[in-house]
């Protein structure tokens, strides 16, 4: 019996950038362009892909995709360039090579492209396609970016009702190219979509029996003028491979594939975390190719919230500065106790944005919500209550400074978990993105309340 040895060694190299991007950053440098091309021609086009949106030099990434000689390799490799080296590229390219690469690429990558070129360079290249793709290229950009419309395909296997089993099979294997053949789209004679069918409910049915007798009447739609983030829910929600897009009056207008929709959930990933810490969302984009200047322009605004809260917790420190200056020993429990707060906050914002942005958690679980996160405050904020009070009472031997430092480290995190599972809520129910409330909104709420907090008990409690 022959055995299998896995190298682990290899296999956690995987997660490592591969070799041969560094390999051939190196060979271009060197102007080895020979061994250059010999090496992009044994890649992939994703991993050609790869290598390009590494580059910070939007001049090594015309360069290299120059050297691609398979103008099939071509349009898939700039199917999965950032957004910056597409325009660029395509811009670049000359005209016939261009037409040919937005040829091979499917319509709703082709429109998204032609979209953001320039009017001259759009134009030029939009009069060059052919007609059929033309009218494509206009049919999707007619819709709003970022909705379902323009991310759709309109190639898609559409059978009337009446169409019989054996004649859907066969239509299947007359079909010229097509994005996506899995189901099989049921229309009335309006063209108004009433089922869908899979390629294996069309095989095992009897040979005459109408679709309309085999398909699936529930069918999980998305309007065109949906967002594409809502698409996205659906199809992660139901396991789709595809979704159709249908108009106001129920016909079906493409679909989208659940490939497409994979970027999508990405960006919008990539757009609430950096949110959520309170960064630019425009910010993931090409990182390494932009300025610091426009780099701090762009973080700037966002940490003036944070400044802002810094200056009210001095000011509120300045007010209490006869507590502070009576008991020294209350500024060594400061960070421990606004720290502690400020984790909890990050965590519960975090569950609760996530939770409003899969469907997990709705508006009107609200209430709900705030109970779990105020008794799961007080269980851990109870925990290291005992914990800084025994440390307080062991170390300075004081028990009313005992119980001042575990009090206000008991209600900093039970209210810090509140605040941090309502302002995302909050900001939902207003039609914000609640992804903005995880970020310095919650901390330096969390930090001027903790400082009130904290030098309130502490001036009673001493009596000051």
């Amino acid at each position: 019996m022959s055995m299998v040895v896995i190298d682990e060694p290899q296999k956690a190299a995987t997660s490592q950038t591969p070799m041969y991007v560094e390999t051939i950053h190196r060979l271009y440098h060197k102007g080895a362009t020979a061994q250059l091309t010999r090496v992009i021609d044994k890649l992939l086009p994703a991993d050609i892909a790869l290598v390009i949106n590494s580059s910070d030099d939007v001049s090594e990434a015309m360069d290299l995709f120059e050297l691609i000689k398979n103008p099939m390799h071509a349009g898939a490799t700039l199917k999965d360039l950032n957004e910056d080296f597409q325009i660029h590229i395509i811009s670049l390219c000359t005209l016939e090579r261009a037409v040919f690469i937005l040829e091979s690429l499917p319509p709703d990558t082709r429109s998204d492209i032609i979209g953001k070129l320039s009017p001259e360079v759009g134009d030029r290249l939009m009069n060059a396609l052919r007609q059929e793709t033309q009218k494509e290229v206009q049919d999707l950009l007619q819709y709003l970016p970022d909705t379902a419309g323009s991310l759709m395909t309109s190639r898609f296997l559409a059978l009337s009702e009446q169409t019989s089993a054996s004649a859907a099979i066969q239509a299947v294997r007359e079909l010229p190219f097509h994005e996506f053949v899995l189901y099989a789209y049921v229309l009335d004679d309006k063209h108004r979509l009433t089922g869908v069918c899979s390629l294996r409910q069309l095989l095992l049915s009897p040979a005459n029996r109408p679709v309309k007798q085999i398909m699936e009447p529930r069918v999980h739609t998305v309007n065109v003028d949906t967002p594409q983030e809502d698409a996205a829910k659906l199809v992660t929600r139901y396991g789709l491979l595809a979704i159709p897009v249908v108009n106001d009056q129920g016909v079906l207008r493409g679909i989208i594939t659940a490939d497409d929709l994979i970027n999508v959930i990405q960006d919008s990933d990539t757009e609430s975390m950096m949110k959520a810490v309170g960064v630019d969302a425009e910010h993931k984009l090409s990182i390494l190719a932009q300025s610091f200047t426009s780099i701090a322009k762009k973080r700037l605004p966002w940490l003036v919230a944070p400044f802002m809260g810094g200056l009210l917790a001095a000011y509120i420190l300045s007010y209490y500065e006869h507590t502070m200056a009576t008991v020294i020993q209350l500024s060594f429990f400061m960070p421990m106790i606004f720290g502690m707060a400020g984790n909890v906050g990050s965590q519960t914002a975090v569950v609760a944005i996530r939770g409003l942005a899969t469907g997990a958690i709705k508006i009107s679980d609200y209430v709900k919500l705030l109970l779990k996160e105020t008794w799961v405050g007080l269980l851990i904020g109870a925990f290291y209550a005992a914990c800084l009070s025994g440390y307080a009472l062991v170390v300075f031997k004081s028990n009313i400074l005992a119980f001042v430092v575990g009090i206000s480290i008991l209600s900093n995190i039970t209210y810090a978990g509140v605040i941090a599972a309502s302002l995302p809520v909050l900001l939902q129910k207003m039609g914000h993105d609640p992804a903005v409330g995880g970020g310095p909104y919650v901390l330096t709420t969390v930090d001027v309340l903790g400082v009130v907090n904290y030098l309130f008990i502490a001036t009673i409690v001493y009596g000051l």
